[in-house]
Formats: structure tokens, sequence, C-alpha cells
């Protein structure tokens, strides 16, 4: 089954998500893997639902406790199942490195939370002709440092810099191209597959391009979602 990643960043306030939460039982999504990914402080109001949930990001030093932290067995008492990790927004505004990304795919890792890893190049990479480079680079930082068991339990989220909050046009030749180079290049170093979700202002309407890319795993979408109509609409599209 296709993934949808429904990342809601820090949208919806509490009166919003609970309205939000009551259109959500009305659709339905058994025919994909649904992940709901709302913020750290609605996580509860759906941990008795059937939906798989994510975190949005797990904190460096959970270990500690610290204050404003959300320490790992109080993910785990929500039942969520997934954490987002590596996002580029972290990696801009929060000016997170790889060796931190990796200790957070660590800690989620061994405590059986799955990881949607997130990767991609900027604008600026791809005129300069280095973005398989940049992939590469970013895969293999995380990746030989942990063991293939962990390997089989991480998603990678393809999300190219310049398509997050844009309305660009896509080349779906270039997103088939770096998604095929992915896979083959962690089936051939890591022997395993692995599955690959693509994000970049995917909506209900420029979607059905991409559902044209038969080795596609599914999406991570944002804004779009927000609206569960949308959402029902990207299902029906996503399984019809």
């Amino acid at each position: 089954m296709k993934y949808l990643i429904c990342n809601l960043k820090a949208n919806k306030t509490y009166e919003e998500m609970l309205n939000y939460k009551e259109q959500l039982t009305k659709i339905n999504h058994e025919k994909l893997n649904f992940i709901l990914a709302p913020s750290s402080i609605y996580l509860s109001l759906f941990k008795d639902s059937n939906l798989n949930l994510c975190i949005q990001d797990i904190a460096l030093n959970e270990k500690l406790n610290l204050t404003g932290d959300i320490s790992m067995n109080q993910i785990k008492s929500l039942d969520v199942t997934y954490a987002i990790i590596g996002h580029y927004e972290r990696r801009k505004y929060y000016k997170e490195t790889e060796h931190e990304i990796l200790e957070k795919i660590k800690d989620a890792l061994d405590n059986k939370i799955k990881v949607i890893y997130c990767i991609g190049e900027s604008i600026e990479e791809r005129e300069r002709k280095v973005e398989y480079q940049v992939l590469e680079r970013e895969i293999a930082r995380i990746f030989n440092k942990l063991d293939n068991t962990d390997l089989k339990n991480i998603i990678i989220a393809y999300e190219p810099t310049y398509l997050i909050g844009k309305s660009s046009t896509y080349d779906i030749l270039k997103i088939r191209s770096m998604i095929n180079f992915i896979k083959k290049l962690i089936k051939d170093y890591y022997g395993i597959d692995i599955d690959v979700v693509f994000g970049g202002s995917v909506n209900q309407e420029n979607i059905d391009n991409l559902l044209s890319l038969n080795d596609l795993d599914g999406f991570i979408i944002c804004s779009s979602i927000l609206n569960p109509e949308n959402i029902t609409r990207i299902i029906e599209k996503m399984t019809t």
C-alpha cells in the first residue's frame, strides 16, 4: 500500500483540531498507509483512533528530560509509531546538523519508532548539477552509521527544498530520475528495498502527474491536507 503522510506542521487551534478530527473519522483510508503528524500538543487527541500517528520531530537530548522537550516514553505512551526527522525547515531555521539528525534517528529506532527521513537538494545545488551528490551524501552520512536491520524501519521523504511551500511546476522526468537514483543507491550499497515518498506542495490538482511514477511509494503533504475534503479527493486519486 502507498503512504499518505499528512504533516500539519504548526497549524490549527484546539477547537479547529477537534473539528478536523471529527471530519477525519468519516474518511475511508483503509487502502493506504495513512499517517497523521499533528503538532505534538494534539497527539493525545488521536491516541485511541485507528490512525498511524507521527511526531514532527524528537528531542536531541531526550534522555535528559529537558524543559520544553518531549521524552521518548511520552511519545510511545501516545501510541506514536513514526517520527519525521531531518525536515528542511529544521535544517534551515534550527541549523540542525547531520550529526544531530543521526542522533535523533538512532533514538527513534532504538525505541521502535519508524523514521521518515527527509532529504532533498536546493535550487542552487540543482543548477550546479550536484543534486545527485547531495542526496548520496545525505543518505550515506546517516545510513553508513546504522545497522541494516535499522534501515528497514526508515522511509525516505524526497522533498526538493525549492518546492516546499511553492507552486512550482513539477519536472516529472527529473523526479522519476531522483526517485530511481535513491532506490538504486540504497539497494546497491545496503542491500535493501526502501520506500520513498515525495513532498513539495503536492495537492489534489497536481497529484495526477505524480501518480504516473510507478516507483513512488506515496506522498508527504502539508498545506493541501489542512482541509479534510482535499484528503478525500487525494485518497480517491491514489486508490483508483
